[in-house]
């Protein structure tokens, strides 16, 4: 039996091996399909034009994201903050085309990294990274060149090193993309750990300090008029919030409304009900509640869906790995993948039980083994 048991673990560890090789190779292809899409780099131009304005000593944001409220669409649109700008200052010694190419081959190296370091075993890290590189979000983000899979690999450093300062330092980065992540400071005042408070608030004033002789305190101002100006955005196209689906869907805008406010609703009560649970359970439920609260949710956001499934599936759940790949579903059902990213990670069972479970069938094979070596 233990010899069965063993051989069946070889195999999984043999067959996820391959199933990573195999998405590494998938990822060189995509990028070789991605060169002549219409979406290659499409929002990394607009880190490089704003990084370019901002070499020349002009404004890092174009007029008229200060002038009017958000609307998608527009050529070459920067609503980030300014060290995102500052960060892509060295990419624009190359070429446009070099610098996007750098900035696919970067991202991708660092999927591959997060999906390394997270804190599971290593068969569920190689099927990670093999999910993640089939999965529509990290393709997407991988063709236009977002940041949703920096922030991504971020959240997994966080979820790394939780509640110490490397986690800090990698949520004050990827705050400074996705400002909705303050939500995870908020959790950590309501577990009364004040530290990692301290060190993400700390962490990102460096990043203020660092940027701001670059950008300029103007540049700084302009971005909280580019937060305020993103207002009416349920029923942008493309925006897959609940009330915006619904629109999309042709019901009353009132209906809209409330499916707003009830995604609004799910994500905090179920961070409050998280916090009776163990730590890593409830920063996946929160992770998860920062996308329903989010004014725009894109698609390529959900490629953060790969914490959760990584959580599960080391809590016992493998079946979890899939949730990855049901954003390959139509539009109208994505909305409901931050739902499960959201309430998911509270059916994990707690670490005690986990152990337990290990420890019986732990149990079970030294009984099968001594049973097997008897002679009679």
């Amino acid at each position: 039996m233990e010899d069965e048991q063993q051989a069946g673990g070889e195999r999984t560890r043999f067959a996820a091996v391959v199933l990573a090789l195999g998405a590494g190779l998938f990822l060189l292809i995509a990028l070789n399909t991605f060169l002549h899409t219409s979406g290659w780099g499409f929002d990394f131009e607009a880190y490089f034009l704003a990084a370019e304005r901002l070499a020349r000593g002009d404004d890092i944001y174009q007029p008229w994201t200060l002038a009017a409220p958000f609307r998608p669409g527009n050529y070459g649109l920067y609503l980030y903050a300014p060290p995102l700008a500052v960060a892509t200052l060295p990419f624009t010694m190359l070429s446009l085309h070099t610098a996007t190419l750098l900035w696919f081959v970067l991202r991708a190296g660092l999927l591959a990294v997060a999906c390394a370091v997270m804190p599971v075993r290593p068969t569920i890290r190689l099927l990670a990274f093999a999910v993640a590189a089939v999965t529509s979000p990290v393709l997407v983000d991988l063709n236009l060149g977002n940041v949703s899979v920096l922030v991504m690999a971020l959240l997994v450093f966080v979820w790394r090193w939780l509640d110490r300062p490397a986690g800090s330092i990698a949520l004050a980065v990827a705050m400074s993309l996705r400002p909705t992540l303050g939500l995870l400071l908020l959790w950590w005042l309501l577990r009364r750990l004040w530290r990692p408070v301290l060190w993400t608030l700390l962490a990102g004033l460096v990043i203020v300090v660092i940027t701001l002789p670059i950008a300029g305190l103007e540049g700084y101002l302009d971005f909280v008029t580019v937060l305020r100006n993103v207002s009416e955005v349920t029923g942008v196209a493309n925006n897959l919030d609940l009330g915006s689906t619904v629109l999309r869907l042709r019901f009353a805008p009132l209906v809209a409304t409330a499916m707003l406010f009830t995604g609004y609703a799910v994500a905090i009560g179920a961070m409050l009900y998280s916090l009776r649970r163990d730590r890593e359970t409830s920063f996946m439920v929160t992770i998860g509640a920062t996308l329903l609260l989010a004014p725009l949710l894109w698609d390529h956001y959900l490629a953060g869906l790969l914490l959760p499934a990584a959580f599960l599936a080391q809590r016992g759940r493998p079946w979890a790995l899939g949730l990855p790949l049901l954003a390959w579903l139509p539009q109208p059902f994505l909305p409901f993948l931050a739902v499960a990213a959201t309430l998911l990670p509270l059916l994990a069972p707690g670490p005690e039980a986990v152990a337990v479970l290990e420890d019986q069938a732990a149990a079970k094979v030294a009984v099968s083994s001594k049973r097997t070596a008897s002679p009679g």
